[in-house]
């Protein structure tokens, strides 16, 4: 019984992530594929969060250099968190009418969130825009391929399909969710440079 016990209090202790949240972000950024495998048999909550903190972190990427100040990261912020859910319950929406298989909402979430990643990088990168507007509009350019990659591929690992089975899924909810955060946040810019949340 004690042997029993023992055991159990073991394995109550040692039960956390298999893989960390710095070792998903460099896995995401350099192996997704592998690290999309091994992030798919952890629990749901635990990919839920670390979908959030992906999505928290990437939304500083998208700042613009010119118009950084608290309401603007609170905007981009809200913004972005709002596309991200809005995303993934319209791929949510579409796996379920399909009746797409391995169809679960967090592991969705997480990964869709973790396929950001690479929008941070634009973070450091944004401070020659002043230097080289041209340079950064390049950078960004390829930072918005490698993330739409990523994410066409966090799909395909959620969904355990081949990745050109859910290439129309990504891109229909990928080019709605860009109008959604450009729309939003050209709006919120508006309000704030009116004046109007001062």
């Amino acid at each position: 019984m004690d042997h029993i016990q023992t055991n159990s209090e073991s394995n109550l202790f040692h039960d956390g992530p298999k893989i960390g949240f710095l070792e998903t972000f460099y896995g995401i950024l350099f192996s997704p594929k592998k690290t999309f495998e091994t992030l798919y048999t952890e629990d749901g909550f635990t990919i839920v969060i670390y979908g959030v903190l992906a999505v928290f972190l990437s939304n500083f990427g998208k700042i613009n250099p010119n118009h950084f100040g608290l309401f603007s990261i609170l905007g981009f912020e809200f913004i972005g968190f709002i596309t991200w859910f809005f995303i993934g319950l319209l791929i949510f929406f579409f796996s379920t009418v399909f009746k797409t298989p391995n169809n679960n909402f967090a592991r969705l979430l997480g990964f869709t969130g973790l396929s950001t990643l690479p929008i941070l990088l634009l973070t450091p990168i944004a401070l020659i825009n002043n230097l080289n507007p041209s340079l950064y509009t390049f950078f960004q350019f390829v930072v918005g391929i490698w993330a739409f990659v990523l994410y066409w591929i966090s799909l395909a690992k959620s969904f355990q399909l081949e990745t050109w089975r859910v290439l129309l899924m990504a891109i229909i909810p990928f080019l709605l969710g860009i109008f959604l955060f450009t729309f939003l946040i050209a709006n919120i810019l508006g309000l704030i440079f009116a004046g109007t949340l001062m």
